[in-house]
């Protein structure tokens, strides 16, 4: 419970009144005589006894928030004994499988008071989701079932199941625990908890916050999805709102040099302020990568962002992380200049979406994974690994990994009349969707190929957005993400995929992605927006169109895009991608300093050397083209004045 639950029942001040009396006469108790030592006896008993009472009522209040049906008229009558109310015997089966530490009454002399709560607060929340994943919890017990497939999976999770009911009757138990500490985060005094699965970190987050006192000064260590996921947005505010930050440091978990049971990929951050105070600047250093490079680098100033500049980020106040070039905080700047993907004031518009088939679809028999036994109508099933390995360059719509191959007819049917009704909820991205696009069952995405990316995306990995052209007549599992065009054509998806595609695009999401991308983050991507006719657009288009269209499943929408589909030799896609990082840099409006600092920080170990010459070579020949184009209009503006005149 936080500090200010003792004003949720009435009288729970005077209790905490008689107990401060006695415990400030037991400190006056010299112990000299047997009957003081008696009454000292004596007095703490009657303390334990008031604070038990405080303990039950705080019981009864906080299962109240699980169960609609707890009465709790009587927790404000202090003339009663609680614990013998019907009310709290409902509390303790609510809180059987939890151990509530309700602070008001652990700590009485702390939260009395009008600034109650701490003085200073150290912590290391535990970082634990409160989901529990019927896959990972017997891989848990049978380590070999991370190498199968999903069907191979099931079949060894079905057998176990028969064999070992004593697991089956734990992982019960440990769903039932956690379904019940979920609700004890959405319904508890956490704002945002409800967005995404709950993490016991962004709970922690919110009481460090409320048990500080008002210019209570905290000191915490937490995982980088605090300053960065939409469960934890308000609590960012709150903090860049009401205190004044000291410190914020990212340390990257490489080779387990911070924790030994984190991730390595995973990031961590000390992060320090103090409630209260004009909050001007928010301090960020790091992300350090080893010890030796967080010694030699620790006294080193952090970079410092106004306030106002770091709530404006990718939307939500996320904060990124900085390589260690001084310069990246005015690239960043500049990227964020750019309008954001979601904006609708330009001619076209894109929406991130899940089709998640093979998951929400009614019935499994239509799902087949062995590509041996797939009957020839049947379509398959994409899952993140099948396009764009992590161990090649981009443009890899199709590795030949399948999640699963399903009977189109139904899938179809299905689709169809889920974004039918889909379109009718205002929440639903759907909904955006013209009705004659909605109504028009050839429209259907899945039919014709549409842009997607891998959800999975870590920021120390070779690259971290990894888009794509879905090839026609495929579905997509939820570990893909594609996007909805309530505006726009095939033009303009050839266009986002060439930005999306690019170093440049792709060091901005780095500043932002921990393991993978939410739709908030998407959404919030800054994508320039050039007129149709601007050449650096249309050279996006073309260059998109040719390294997408890559075999005859693409003949269709690359006829629309205007380019001729087929295999490029390696040479010459290597170019076009060269020449796309140029490009997008100019859409940027990145200078050529710009580039060098991206393309020298984008990843550890990366040798950019070949590649960012030649980025520069295509960016010098576009910026001549760009100034030669400009000189051409001014004069061709001179010329018709002087007509005028």
């Amino acid at each position: 419970m936080e500090q200010s639950s003792l004003g949720m029942f009435a009288g729970g001040q005077s209790v905490m009144g008689e107990i401060r009396d006695d415990i400030s006469r037991l400190g006056n108790f010299a112990d000299t005589s047997a009957e003081q030592v008696q009454e000292a006896r004596d007095t703490r008993a009657k303390i334990e006894n008031n604070l038990d009472q405080v303990r039950a009522r705080f019981d009864v209040l906080s299962a109240s928030r699980i169960d609609d049906d707890i009465d709790t008229e009587s927790v404000s009558d202090t003339e009663i004994d609680i614990r013998e109310e019907p009310c709290y015997e409902q509390a303790q089966e609510v809180l059987a499988s939890t151990n509530p530490l309700h602070f008001p009454a652990a700590f009485p002399e702390v939260f009395d008071g009008e600034n109650s709560g701490f003085s200073v607060i150290v912590g290391n929340p535990p970082w634990e989701q409160t989901k529990i994943e019927r896959d990972e919890f017997w891989a848990r017990h049978f380590p070999g079932l991370k190498s199968l497939t999903k069907n191979e999976r099931e079949v060894h999770i079905d057998q176990y199941e028969k064999e070992r009911p004593d697991l089956v009757e734990e992982l019960d138990a440990e769903r039932e625990k956690q379904n019940k500490r979920t609700q004890f985060l959405i319904r508890g005094p956490y704002p945002d908890m409800g967005r995404g699965d709950p993490d016991l970190y962004q709970g922690f987050s919110w009481r460090f916050w409320k048990l500080a006192d008002a210019s209570g000064y905290v000191g915490v260590l937490l995982p980088r999805a605090a300053f960065i996921s939409p469960g934890t947005e308000g609590w960012r505010y709150e903090i860049l709102d009401n205190s004044q930050i000291q410190d914020t440091t990212f340390l990257r978990n490489n080779r387990h040099w911070v924790f030994d049971d984190i991730h390595p990929q995973f990031t961590v951050a000390l992060f320090s302020f103090s409630k209260g105070g004009d909050n001007t600047e928010v301090p960020l250093s790091g992300p350090f990568s080893s010890s030796e490079e967080y010694e030699r680098r620790v006294d080193e100033p952090p970079v410092y962002f106004p306030v106002e500049e770091v709530k404006s980020w990718a939307g939500s106040a996320k904060f990124p992380l900085l390589p260690s070039d001084p310069r990246s905080a005015e690239v960043l700047r500049q990227f964020i200049s750019a309008p954001t993907l979601s904006e609708s004031t330009h001619s076209w518009r894109a929406i991130p979406y899940r089709e998640d088939v093979a998951h929400d679809e009614p019935g499994d028999e239509n799902i087949e994974i062995d590509p041996d036994q797939v009957p020839e109508r049947y379509w398959p099933v994409f899952k993140g690994a099948s396009f764009n390995p992590p161990s090649s360059e981009l443009w890899v719509s199709d590795t030949g990994e399948r999640y699963a191959w399903v009977d189109p007819d139904p899938t179809i049917q299905y689709l169809t009349e889920k974004r039918k009704n889909a379109s009718n909820y205002p929440q639903s991205p759907l909904s955006e969707m013209p009705d004659e696009w909605v109504s028009d069952d050839s429209t259907l995405p899945g039919l014709t190929p549409r842009v997607g990316i891998r959800k999975i995306g870590r920021s120390g990995d070779q690259r971290t957005l990894r888009p794509s052209l879905i090839p026609p007549e495929t579905f997509l599992n939820n570990t893909v993400i594609y996007f909805l065009f309530p505006e726009g054509d095939s033009t303009d998806e050839a266009y986002l995929l060439g930005v999306l595609n690019s170093i440049p695009m792709d060091w901005y999401t780095r500043r932002f992605v921990e393991t993978h991308f939410t739709y908030q983050l998407i959404k919030t991507f800054p994508i320039p927006r050039p007129g149709r006719n601007d050449p650096l657009r249309e050279r996006v288009v073309e260059l998109s169109g040719c390294l997408s269209a890559v075999d005859e499943r693409y003949q269709g929408w690359a006829n629309t895009v205007g380019v001729e589909y087929g295999p490029l030799d390696e040479k010459t896609q290597r170019e076009k991608i060269y020449e796309l990082d140029a490009v997008v840099a100019h859409l940027y409006g990145l200078t050529r300093e710009h580039v060098e600092v991206i393309f020298e920080t984008f990843h550890d170990g990366w040798d950019s050397k070949e590649r960012l010459e030649r980025v520069l070579d295509y960016y010098t020949s576009w910026a001549d083209q760009l100034d030669l184009d400009h000189a051409d209009r001014e004069a061709e503006q001179a010329a018709g004045t002087r007509n005028d005149d």
